[in-house]
């Protein structure tokens, strides 16, 4: 099995990893179609996708995604594996400095991880969502689907203001097997530390694996659709594997 499984560095929306020099000009969208590397886009309810320049992390360019005022707005592109993903690994960059003060009741999906087959009523592994924290912070949730319906845990440290850097083991299989490990603006480096939090004994074995990947804000909450519709939240250097951290 290889270690990588897949790349698609919103720094070029390319199959080029992290080299921002690898393409001499930004893909007029993100999906294949458009020069980019993504399956498919959707916008709905008024939500907006965007290439722009320069990128969060000296890269060409990145993602931005925005919402309308609306319960069923969004905006995100998804990537289909040509397989299904037992063990999965992502990470990705997320900057929400655009967004207003989140009040108790304002959150966003991010980042979700559709599953291969459906179990109790749910179609997806894994939700990573933006959420409140203290005095109008941002925070994120990590929300996991169980045998028992949905695990969840929120990273109790404030997202920073700029750049965030989000990563996640997530591990399908009976009992204690299944595991959802996660970093949050982990140091530096490619040997993994130690974690930002863990959600223990999933029993995800159900859901078969990972099938997809979409990255963008949908399933907004009513607080956060009236409170930030055009607000926009950038992302950049999407990385999905196997089995290896990935860090930078």
């Amino acid at each position: 099995m290889n270690t990588k499984m897949k790349v698609l560095s919103l720094a070029v929306v390319g199959l080029f990893g992290f080299a921002g020099a690898a393409m001499a000009a930004c893909p007029s969208g993100p999906t294949t179609a458009e020069g980019g590397a993504w399956t498919s886009k959707t916008t709905l309810g008024g939500g907006a996708l965007a290439v722009a320049t320069p990128g969060l992390a000296s890269t060409e360019c990145l993602l931005e995604s925005s919402l309308g005022s609306s319960i069923s707005s969004s905006a995100f592109v998804r990537y289909n594996h040509a397989a299904s993903e037992p063990s999965y690994r992502f990470q990705f960059l997320i900057d929400t400095t655009n967004l207003s003060s989140f009040g108790t009741t304002d959150n966003v999906a991010a980042f979700q991880a559709p599953a291969t087959t459906t179990s109790g009523g749910l179609n997806r592994l894994l939700r990573v969502s933006i959420v409140p924290g203290p005095a109008g912070a941002k925070r994120v949730r990590f929300i996991a689907s169980c045998a028992t319906g949905t695990c969840n845990q929120t990273f109790a440290t404030d997202l920073v203001a700029g750049v965030n850097r989000i990563e996640g083991k997530l591990t399908v299989g009976a009992g204690a097997a299944g595991q959802l490990t996660f970093w949050v603006n982990a140091a530096a480096g490619t040997t993994e530390p130690a974690a930002s939090g863990t959600i223990a004994n999933l029993d995800n074995a159900a859901w078969g694996g990972v099938s997809a990947a979409s990255l963008g804000l949908t399933a907004p909450s009513s607080t956060f659709k009236n409170n930030h519709a055009t607000q926009v939240v950038k992302f950049d250097q999407f990385d999905s594997r196997r089995q290896t951290y990935i860090g930078y």
